[in-house]
């Protein structure tokens, strides 16, 4: 009797060759179409002109600061997997969030997951643990941007007060079967929970939380949260000096103040929830609407999206790739 191939086999190999193409294609066709209704009155060659005049050695000084924030963010990810009991080395923690960075350019939101399996392959650490280390990060990390939202609106308050008609929230955030939804969709998942606990999938995603949960604990008890405070810190203080010193390479955002600078910047963070290949369209469009704010004009606010996007997304992938070469070169624990 012969030994035939499942025939599922390959059904799922086609389901996942789809769902890799799909997670390339659509987040760089959104960011097309972004980009597409964002440049298509665009006089390229005035904005050319306005570009190639720019101060291209305040560009590269302001490159300093990226990779400083992206290196301390590779020693504040040690800081979480020390209390879990691993002690990976440091340089291959910098070399993997540099590395991070790049992949997220091909496919958005993969180089999380990547980071965490090269990783967790490197230097022998399971990988629910680096993933629940990561979950950590990000938390931090939204509480950043949503400190510096409520610092840079109050910095703002007048431009606020004196153009806020220009400010229209969309239907959607008015409504309020929207909020209704949200926690429609939060019930029915915890009834789901409570209902097929039984199941081995129910089973799997709750002793993944409750393992997640111990290691966040673990994480708080940490004998370093001073330093840990710190680099959190210093990392978004160096990617707010990231974007802002390149206000002074443009003559027309080179007086806009600090307070403008932090309220452009924090839209554009906040635009990088967008899935999309490195911001690509999101990050461009957050950063002419937050020129715009402040009176810059339209063909200037995009020669200043498109340049600093360019040469800083040009840095990104230099590093990334630095970081990946660098860790090929690494042995396994």
């Amino acid at each position: 009797m012969s030994n035939t191939p499942p025939a599922k086999e390959p059904s799922q190999k086609k389901k996942s060759l789809l769902s890799s193409a799909l997670q390339i294609i659509v987040p760089l066709a959104l960011g097309v179409v972004i980009l597409y209704f964002l440049y298509r009155d665009t006089d390229f060659a005035g904005m050319w002109h306005i570009i190639k005049n720019a101060n291209w050695g305040v560009l590269t000084f302001s490159l300093i600061f990226g990779l400083s924030g992206n290196v301390i963010r590779g020693l504040r990810w040690e800081l979480l997997i020390n209390p879990l009991g691993y002690y990976p080395k440091r340089r291959n923690l910098i070399y993997a969030v540099l590395g991070n960075y790049a992949v997220n350019f091909a496919i958005p939101r993969a180089g999380e997951v990547w980071r965490c399996g090269v990783i967790a392959d490197k230097e022998k650490i399971p990988f629910t643990k680096l993933i629940g280390t990561l979950i950590i990060d990000r938390m931090f990390d939204t509480i950043m941007v949503a400190s510096i939202i409520a610092v840079a609106f109050l910095c703002n308050v007048p431009l606020f007060l004196t153009k806020s008609s220009e400010f229209n929230l969309p239907p959607m955030l008015t409504s309020v079967w929207f909020y209704a939804g949200c926690v429609g969709i939060v019930v029915l998942v915890l009834i789901v929970m409570t209902i097929f606990k039984e199941t081995s999938v129910i089973k799997k995603i709750r002793n993944f939380l409750t393992e997640m949960w111990n290691d966040m604990k673990k994480v708080w008890q940490m004998k370093q949260k001073k330093r840990f405070f710190i680099y959190t810190f210093s990392i978004w203080l160096s990617y707010f000096l990231y974007f802002y010193v390149t206000f002074f390479a443009f003559g027309f955002t080179q007086n806009l103040g600090l307070a403008a600078g932090l309220f452009v910047f924090a839209i554009s963070s906040v635009s990088m929830a967008i899935p999309s290949n490195g911001g690509l369209g999101p990050w461009q469009a957050a950063v002419v609407f937050g020129l715009c704010a402040f009176f810059v004009d339209l063909p200037e606010a995009k020669a200043f999206a498109t340049a600093v996007f360019a040469f800083q997304s040009i840095w990104v992938a230099l590093c990334g790739l630095y970081g990946i070469i660098g860790l090929s070169l690494q042995k396994k624990k």
